[in-house]
């Protein structure tokens, strides 16, 4: 079976010079699909580095990154967005949720906005919709 997510020899370094941070240091990676991973360690020590490179919400300095077959690097903006909604699912330590709407939603605007990738033709019930895209047999 394909692994669904690989980090082949990533490295990411914030900052330049004197001031140069290494996040993370020739990471290799790979998840196989239905394998859980869950992702531990000390304040500092990568982990939302980690998290933020394998959704493509940044970028390596060194190293790979891929989704199935796909490179991340190769992939615009708006690409990496759209398999975000597809086929990546953060819940981020703030959750970043507006206070005035509830989970049910907040997951069903975002399923509407991709609803072609939920088998969805027309705009219904957020929670509804919600519930269809979150459903592990689809």
């Amino acid at each position: 079976m394909s692994a669904v997510l690989v980090l082949d020899r990533v490295t990411k370094r914030h900052g330049n010079g004197r001031t140069v941070v290494d996040a993370l240091v020739n990471v290799s990676l790979s998840v196989q699909p239905g394998e859980l991973v869950a992702v531990m360690g000390p304040s500092g020590s990568g982990k939302s580095t980690l998290l933020s490179l394998s959704g493509g919400l940044d970028t390596p300095s060194e190293g790979r990154v891929t989704i199935g077959d796909i490179d991340l690097a190769s992939q615009s903006v708006s690409q990496l967005a759209g398999m975000r909604r597809r086929s990546i699912g953060f819940v981020f330590q703030d959750f970043n949720l507006a206070r005035t709407i509830t989970l049910g939603s907040a997951v069903g605007t975002m399923a509407e906005r991709g609803r072609r990738s939920c088998g969805l033709t027309a705009s219904g019930q957020r929670s509804a919709t919600a519930g269809r895209c979150l459903d592990p047999r689809r």
